[in-house]
């Protein structure tokens, strides 16, 4: 039985599947084009349809082959952004701490 955190993500990479699709059709390649030397050709095409999961290397590699960023292939819509990007974030490591001994 799927959860709604399941559900939730399905629609994620739906989502993201039809970004990379728009990317890809905003540069005028074909999905053969837009995957050689990216990823195989099947894979692209589970991508477009939200039925893969692809790696950041993956989102990465396309992104510079589609001319867009890796944020414009992820984003989707329904995320609340932060009030500062992490990157501007000035925030230290928790402390870590020892197991007590037994």
């Amino acid at each position: 039985m799927a959860t709604k955190e399941d559900e939730e993500y399905e629609q994620y990479l739906h989502s993201v599947g039809e970004n990379v699709r728009k990317a890809r059709w905003k540069a005028g390649l074909t999905q053969e084009q837009a995957a050689s030397g990216v990823v195989a050709f099947r894979i692209l095409t589970e991508i477009e349809r939200g039925a893969a999961n692809p790696t950041l290397q993956t989102l990465f590699l396309l992104a510079r082959k589609l001319g867009v960023s890796v944020k414009d292939l992820v984003e989707t819509g329904g995320e609340q952004p932060l009030e500062k990007p992490l990157r501007e974030l000035d925030v230290a490591s928790p402390k870590r701490g020892r197991k007590p001994k037994q």
